[in-house]
């Protein structure tokens, strides 16, 4: 107990990083957070059928590819979730956003090396963070706001991707890949667009399909589905893994799936892109 009360002690005694902070940079925090919060999309709770539906879908050269992973192991059963209401970002966390983080926390910034590059400029969706970064953003911006953001569970991921668990194949406008329309065009399949560049889902979600991967909070097991619980779900308790959602760097449209997965350790250097929610079961006033 004296040495619990000798640590608050001591943090009440270190001034905190937003007290040392330049009035410029505070207000760029608070435009920041005024701005998370006003492209918010209030996600209604229900129930949707997670993972591998097992279906089909024709593509643009009439090929029939596969929807949600079909034969992946990882990916099955099928299950009921059902979720209670939260509220996620419109779009993907920017560059100009991370560094605002990165900077006011003393932290080294992301693909420092590649500032001034047309994929690390401040309008373009941040990418390479690895997962432990992400979820201290996420936790940056629950302190700035006194609000609970967090990383989205795999569920949550999932079912705002579907415009609360439609069964379709990607998380666009129509369900379908329309290139140049509601993808990105041929020819660039390794440079991202800024985020809200194509049309979003019917929910109001922009880039849940291409652009970039997106961390979830969830630990992965490959055989989780099998035993996840129907309510809320969290992912496993522990592992070495942590999960991605979405993709959309590699260039074949065909395995931009909106269920592709990939998993990554969480202090890995080879890291993804930021969306957050806010874990309430009302609207967000942004005002």
């Amino acid at each position: 107990m004296k040495k619990v009360i000798a640590l608050l002690v001591a943090v009440l005694l270190v001034p905190s990083l937003s007290a040392c902070r330049s009035e410029e940079d505070e207000q760029k925090v608070q435009a920041l957070v005024k701005r998370t919060l006003e492209n918010l999309v209030f996600v209604e709770g229900g129930s949707f059928t997670m993972g591998d539906a097992g279906v089909t879908y024709t593509n643009e050269y009439g090929r029939e590819v596969f929807r949600y992973w079909t034969g992946e192991p990882d990916t099955k059963p099928a299950h009921k979730v059902t979720l209670d209401s939260y509220s996620i970002q419109k779009y993907e966390t920017t560059y100009e956003d991370f560094d605002l983080f990165s900077n006011v926390t003393g932290r080294e910034l992301i693909d420092e090396d590649a500032l001034g590059d047309p994929d690390r400029t401040s309008e373009k969706p941040v990418w390479g963070v690895p997962w432990q970064p992400a979820k201290d953003y996420c936790q940056w911006l629950s302190e700035e706001s006194g609000l609970p953001f967090d990383l989205p569970t795999e569920a949550q991921w999932e079912y705002a991707a579907r415009s609360r668990g439609l069964n379709v194949a990607f998380a666009t406008d129509n369900g379908k890949i329309d290139i140049g329309r509601n993808y990105r065009g041929k020819g660039s399949p390794w440079h991202p667009d800024p985020p809200g560049t194509y049309p979003p889902n019917p929910l109001g979600l922009y880039d849940m399909t291409g652009n970039v991967s997106e961390w979830v909070n969830d630990w992965y097991d490959q055989d989780y589905y099998a035993s996840s619980p129907e309510k809320n779900p969290q992912g496993p308790a522990s592992g070495n893994l942590k999960i991605m959602r979405g993709f959309g760097i590699i260039g074949s449209v065909e395995f931009n799936a909106l269920l592709r997965r990939k998993e990554r350790g969480p202090e890995s250097t080879d890291g993804a892109g930021i969306r957050c929610v806010i874990n309430t079961p009302q609207p967000v006033n942004a005002h």
